[in-house]
């Protein structure tokens, strides 16, 4: 099977995406660096005598107390990115029909969800960061059991919590609201009666270490650190071996269940007021589009998301004032949020509904016609978003430059992502499946994600680093270069029907005859 699907795998491989793979692979390398240096920093920086010297308040507890800090930190990022992708089920099940085993097929599955980069990547710094602290050699064992049972239960829980997330999807998205922006309010009292909080409050150094020590980082760094003998590393050790093994055999059958049992759940979408209101205002065929992107649960958390990361960000990075981070980091997350919009339209446009392009011949208006609609209403609400931010951006933070200057660098960031996301939606087409909820197949391709994170931090340091007296020459670079891609899109609009026919059309007769 891995000799099968690296085949396949190089078989499809293009130029352009092999340079997106060394870019990940690269990212990876960065992203490995930072998390092990940060681990071995935060351990060894006490036992420099320089620093010593310059931190006299360094205490033993004060630097036990960094320590959890960052062993929390880290669990919630080794959570938050732990990957549950696994191979394409729908692909892999047709396995079976050539006598592939279905057990082994689970248990092939399951280590190559172990064996993602990114699970490696975090399983890996627990390691170094727990064994760099380690006060007796007979812990080993029960310090890379722990590491496993941590994967273990972080992989089980985020499966758990995504189908929690697709059965009570208002009552979850209301309750993090609440529970984000009530954390964020707490910190603003905070700060502004920070004196008189920690001299009443705040509890001692010890006392916060010992609060930390029940939390996932704390319980972690006490396998490597602890005093205990080994009859008691012994029975850490084995309840940690049985609880590895019951968890990773729910995974393997539940794998093997899914292998075995394809479940498809109808879904009606009825004709209501959305529908309604789309049709009468975006036409009828973006109005379909958008009906059936709005009415897809994935793209509701992507909406979550794009709401929630300015929300939670930019109000930090306004509280450092006017420097050169702020003034990078505040209008590339605002110029961010139109192109998500954009992408949840337009990075996947032939998904939906896709065996209806089989019969654009015989429609009584041009294919191009329709596909004209299309695409200009894809692009009118995340244009409309587009420039309520700007003017939001105009008349609040007057800071970030002057009216002409936001408007044709957020131009310029939106038309260079509407031709990257007009050029995914026929090179990287996806169907949409609505049978099911899940992180693992994403209605938007990986590659196009990852694109498109390193595209608007890399687009964002080009366009909106501060460059002084040199900046008027930058505008007029952008401006031409805006103008050129618009006229360009507007005079061959006719290039949507030829890329059509030739990358997309074969994939929806694939997709037909299944």
């Amino acid at each position: 099977m891995i000799y099968l699907n690296w085949s396949t795998f190089l078989y499809r491989l293009t130029n352009f995406q092999t340079f997106l793979m060394v870019g990940y692979i690269i990212f990876l390398l960065i992203l490995f660096s930072n998390l092990l240096g940060s681990a071995l920093v935060i351990i060894l920086f006490d036992q420099n005598p320089i620093v010593a010297e310059q931190l006299p308040w360094l205490t033993v507890d004060i630097h036990q107390l960094i320590i959890l800090i960052f062993a929390n930190v880290l669990w919630i990022l080794h959570f938050s990115f732990t990957s549950t992708r696994l191979l394409n089920m729908e692909q892999n099940r047709k396995l079976l029909a050539f006598a592939y085993p279905v057990k082994k097929l689970s248990w092939h599955l399951n280590l190559l969800g172990f064996f993602h980069p990114l699970n490696v990547i975090y399983n890996l710094t627990w390691l170094v960061f727990l064994l760099m602290q380690l006060h007796n050699l007979m812990y080993i064992p029960v310090v890379i059991a722990v590491v496993l049972l941590n994967y273990a239960f972080i992989f089980s829980i985020k499966h758990r919590f995504l189908k929690i997330v697709e059965q009570r999807f208002k009552i979850i998205v209301f309750s993090a609201l609440f529970l984000i922006f009530g954390t964020i309010q707490a910190i603003a009292i905070i700060s502004r009666q920070f004196d008189q909080i920690i001299v009443h409050h705040l509890p001692s150094i010890k006392t916060l270490n010992s609060y930390l020590f029940y939390t996932p980082g704390g319980l972690l760094q006490y396998t490597a650190t602890g005093s205990y003998n080994l009859a008691t590393a012994s029975t850490i050790y084995g309840f940690c071996a049985l609880l590895i093994f019951l968890i990773f055999r729910d995974h393997f059958f539940k794998t093997r269940e899914g292998l075995q049992k394809s479940v498809h759940k109808q879904t009606t979408y009825k004709r209501n007021r959305l529908w309604f209101y789309l049709k009468k205002w975006l036409g009828y065929n973006a109005g379909k589009f958008y009906y059936y992107v709005f009415s897809h649960p994935y793209n509701r958390l992507q909406l979550l998301t794009i709401a929630l990361i300015p929300a939670v960000y930019i109000p930090l990075l306004l509280q450092l004032g006017d420097n050169y981070y702020s003034a990078l980091l505040i209008p590339t997350m605002l110029a961010a949020i139109p192109v998500a919009l954009l992408a949840m339209g337009m990075a996947n446009m032939f998904g939906y509904e896709n065996k209806e392009f089989l019969l654009h011949l015989q429609f009584p208006i041009s294919f191009e016609k329709q596909l004209k609609e299309r695409f200009l209403g894809i692009i009118v609400v995340p244009l409309l978003i587009f420039y309520l931010i700007t003017t939001a951006e105009i008349i609040y933070l007057p800071q970030l430059g002057s009216v002409a200057g936001i408007y044709i660098s957020n131009t310029f960031f939106f038309v260079c992502f509407t031709l990257v996301f007009l050029w995914t939606s026929f090179y990287y087409y996806k169907k949409v499946d609505y049978s099911s909820f899940s992180f693992k197949h994403p209605i938007i391709s990986q590659k196009v994600t990852f694109m498109m994170l390193f595209l608007i931090f890399g687009l964002g340091y080009a366009v909106f680093t501060p460059l002084g007296e040199y900046q008027i020459y930058r505008l007029w670079i952008m401006g031409a270069l805006t103008i050129a891609i618009a006229i360009y899109l507007w005079r061959d609009m006719d290039l949507l029907v030829r890329a059509f026919d030739k990358h997309v059309l074969g994939n929806v007769w694939a997709n037909a005859r299944q």
